[in-house]
């Protein structure tokens, strides 16, 4: 067993404090863009003079995830080169400076700015986050707090969309504050959180760059991002399209709109919770074939939904959909590519993760403009079903692929003892 302070893995239970800096590191990336929200139509009045007011304002909750998208693949890169604590050190500085600068920038320009350096800060702080855990964990221990991470942004986010309500009741500047949250997260780091300069393996590398001894593309890797690609612009068109069709289409209040939302994110947080003994019942494939599946489903209710309540029950499906996939798919990633480079393909999959929700809005608004959005649910539940189809066949296609040797050796094996070959043992 490793000591706590130890850059290697811990064989026993995980040390308190530091895995729940880890675990909060993943409220950190949901926070980013969930917080600012409710302030929004204050920041649009307290800058009505300038050109272009309700555009700029509306991007303060979008800038962040494209400079998220172009940056976290570098983020992966910069923790294999100096270091998986002074990377995610950085980057949660970095979030409390660009997060908080809405509190003291003097115009929207500027503040978009901030966004882009909270965008840079996020980035690392989830791709680095997320192979700190698979660095000084393994097993058991890993899965389990890889959706523990799911958990904690998940139920981070229904607490600080609240708690971003009532902090802009106060004024609209005072919800910058709460990025503030990541400044505390960087002294928690430094304190509990083991040093060393490099992650594991790296010294099989070329040890002036950072290059990683081995440059390959695990096929499980592109499986891994595809999932998360379209899992992503699945689970985004809920809170883009869901308040649109609460309150133009049956007629309820806002109220509404958040407690459909919230009944999926805090579904995904409970099941996330149970990501260690749900691992245990198959492999990545299947989960992934089996969370599209329960997407499918949830959007199957929400297409058919006659009422609010109703469109609840479709989004606690979907919820376990995600609950299942998101730890399963950051799993996949970290125990899939080589010690040496978790970071860039963690990188890879933030990239995955954020270009997915962009693109969301853009490719279901032509549906919606020309069918309504029932309709689109109804597209979205069929792809989610042939997407869960297409695990299901890779899934028993890799059986046979991993079946093969043994039944090779097995028919070699039959053939010396039918020789009478002495080599057989």
């Amino acid at each position: 067993m490793h000591p706590p302070d130890s850059p290697g893995r811990t064989a026993g239970p995980p040390p308190g404090a530091q895995a729940a800096v880890l675990v909060l590191a993943g409220m950190l990336t949901i926070m980013a863009g969930a917080v600012v929200s409710p302030a929004i139509p204050g920041i649009r009045a307290a800058f009505a003079d300038t050109a272009d007011a309700d555009l700029l304002s509306r991007m303060i909750t979008s800038t962040h995830a494209l400079a998220i998208v172009v940056f976290a693949p570098f983020a992966g890169a910069l923790s294999e080169r100096i270091g998986r604590k002074r990377a995610l050190v950085i980057g949660m500085l970095a979030f409390a400076l660009g997060g908080s600068s809405g509190f003291y920038l003097p115009d929207l320009y500027s503040i978009l700015v901030g966004r882009i350096v909270l965008g840079l800060g996020v980035a690392l702080v989830m791709t680095t986050s997320v192979a700190m855990v698979a660095d000084l964990y393994e097993g058991s221990q890993r899965q389990r707090l890889l959706g523990r991470q799911t958990s904690a942004g998940a139920f981070g986010g229904v607490l600080l969309l609240v708690g971003g309500g009532a902090l802009a009741g106060l004024g609209w500047r005072s919800v910058f504050l709460v990025y503030l949250l990541g400044a505390v997260l960087a002294v928690a780091a430094l304190r509990y959180l083991p040093g060393g300069a490099r992650p594991p393996g790296s010294a099989d590398g070329d040890a002036g760059s950072g290059v990683p001894a081995r440059r390959w593309w695990p096929v499980g890797i592109t499986a891994a991002l595809v999932a998360m690609l379209l899992g992503q612009v699945a689970f985004y068109s809920v809170p883009v399209q869901v308040p649109f069709l609460v309150e133009n289409d049956f007629h309820a209040t806002s109220i509404a709109t958040g407690a459909v939302i919230a009944v999926q994110t805090l579904t995904t947080g409970l099941v996330s919770l149970r990501f260690a003994a749900i691992r245990r019942l198959a492999g990545e494939y299947v989960l992934v074939a089996v969370a599209f599946a329960a997407i499918g489903a949830g959007y199957l209710v929400l297409f058919a939904a006659p009422h609010v309540v109703v469109l609840g029950v479709g989004t606690l499906v979907m919820g376990v959909g995600l609950g299942i996939l998101m730890p399963t798919l950051n799993n996949w990633v970290v125990n899939t590519a080589p010690e040496d480079s978790r970071g860039r393909y963690a990188g890879f999959l933030t990239t995955a993760l954020f270009l997915g929700q962009f693109l969301a809005p853009i490719v279901t608004q032509p549906a919606v403009s020309r069918l309504g959005i029932q309709p689109l649910f109804l597209i979205i539940a069929t792809g989610a079903l042939i997407v869960a189809a297409g695990y299901l066949a890779a899934s028993r296609r890799r059986a046979r692929a991993d079946a093969e040797p043994d039944t090779d050796r097995a028919d070699v094996l039959a053939s010396r003892l039918d020789q009478g070959s002495p080599h057989v043992r």
